[in-house]
């Protein structure tokens, strides 16, 4: 009599066919480029790393950099980053205090 496959087993499946698949992009994209597109499946820094074989913190780390570089990406030479253009605009518009003598 075949046994019926419960969520755990499902979940267990999935999980080796996770590392299997990572397993072939290891060979083919650095670490950084694995995180960056597994990034936006919404799982955890935990999750990421057990399947990239690597710890949390280390896809943590990778996560704020890369959320930094494509934050400076849209400036051109020359330009001030969007914090420092927008700044006030964007504390005014969060409830911060402005002083509106600032420039």
């Amino acid at each position: 009599m075949a046994r019926e496959a419960g969520l755990g087993d499902l979940h267990t499946q999935m999980k080796i066919t996770n590392k299997l698949l990572a397993a072939q992009l290891k060979d083919k994209m650095q670490q950084r480029e694995l995180i960056k597109l597994l990034m936006t499946t919404g799982a955890s820094d935990q999750e990421l790393a057990d399947v990239l074989g690597t710890t949390a913190a280390t896809v943590s780390v990778t996560k704020v950099r890369l959320r930094k570089e494509d934050a400076n990406k849209g400036n051109k030479a020359g330009q001030k980053p969007a914090e420092e253009r927008h700044g006030r605009v964007r504390a005014c518009t969060e409830g911060y205090q402005c002083n509106s003598n600032a420039s």
